[in-house]
């Protein structure tokens, strides 16, 4: 019997030795950062895009028409000098592999109270910008556009009879504007790129509030305030993410812009006086 239990003994070390080692847990490498091409890089929007890409590690390759006037120096900041209406300028800014986010707007300054003329900018960005990704292979495009596209009116309509109703007026002397941005999201959604199309409401130089809500719907409420930090942080935020890919994304909050108020800073008068 003793030489039983030896020898089982002995058999249970032989069996111990004999046994794999246990397989360390798996853990999934993170995600390398990817490289943010900015164009527009010294609008508003822009610069808080850098500011917080660059806090969060993103290297940023910028270009604007005057890349001067940004005043930000950083080791991972590329800036480069070109212009929307010229696609090799913007061919010259990518590699392939970069998230390509447009933050170019309208940047003539304009008086709510009066109409805009014939506004080409966003159509013509979308033809470069499409072609130059296309061109080095680039393949998602953050772009802002505006919560005004869902508002719009016809070109054609009738100017509004309520000289009081600032936001219809807005919308009718802004419709050639708004219009313009309609035309750039359907190139941009029929040119088989990955993207998002950012629709923000009306933009405040304010500290974060963290307040962002969103529409997927194309409902979203006129008329509502967000600020350029809590919209850049959006963006940062969904540079790799597929939750909104290839819709556009009406940017909102609670808060609600005062119509009157905005015109006064303006013009510095109550409207109407």
């Amino acid at each position: 019997m003793r030489f039983i239990a030896l020898s089982l003994s002995v058999l249970a070390l032989l069996l111990v030795g004999c046994a794999p080692e246990p397989t360390p847990p798996i853990t999934e490498a993170k995600p390398e950062k990817p490289t943010i091409a900015l164009i527009g890089a010294t609008s508003r929007s822009g610069r808080e895009i850098i500011r917080l890409g660059l806090a969060q590690g993103y290297r940023i390759k910028g270009l604007a028409r005057t890349p001067s006037k940004l005043g930000i120096e950083h080791e991972n900041l590329t800036l480069f000098k070109g212009d929307v209406r010229d696609q090799a300028s913007l061919e010259a800014v990518l590699d392939g592999d970069e998230v390509v986010v447009s933050m170019v707007g309208y940047n003539t300054p304009l008086n709510p109270l009066e109409e805009v003329g014939e506004v080409d900018i966003y159509t013509v960005m979308a033809e470069n910008l499409i072609g130059a990704m296309q061109a080095r292979g680039n393949r998602r495009l953050l772009i802002a556009s505006s919560t005004g596209v869902e508002h719009r009116v016809p070109l054609d309509s009738d100017r509004p009879d309520d000289p009081k109703d600032y936001t219809a007026g807005w919308r009718w002397n802004a419709r050639h504007l708004y219009n313009d941005m309609f035309l750039m999201e359907e190139m941009i959604s029929a040119s088989g790129l990955d993207y998002i199309l950012l629709r923000p409401g009306f933009l405040a130089q304010e500290p974060a509030r963290n307040d962002i809500q969103i529409d997927t719907t194309g409902n979203t409420p006129g008329a509502r305030v967000i600020t350029y930090a809590d919209f850049a942080a959006f963006i940062i935020a969904n540079l790799t993410s597929s939750e909104h890919l290839n819709k556009a994304v009406g940017l909102y909050s609670d808060t609600v812009m005062n119509p009157a108020a905005e015109l006064e800073k303006v013009l510095g008068k109550p409207p109407g006086l």
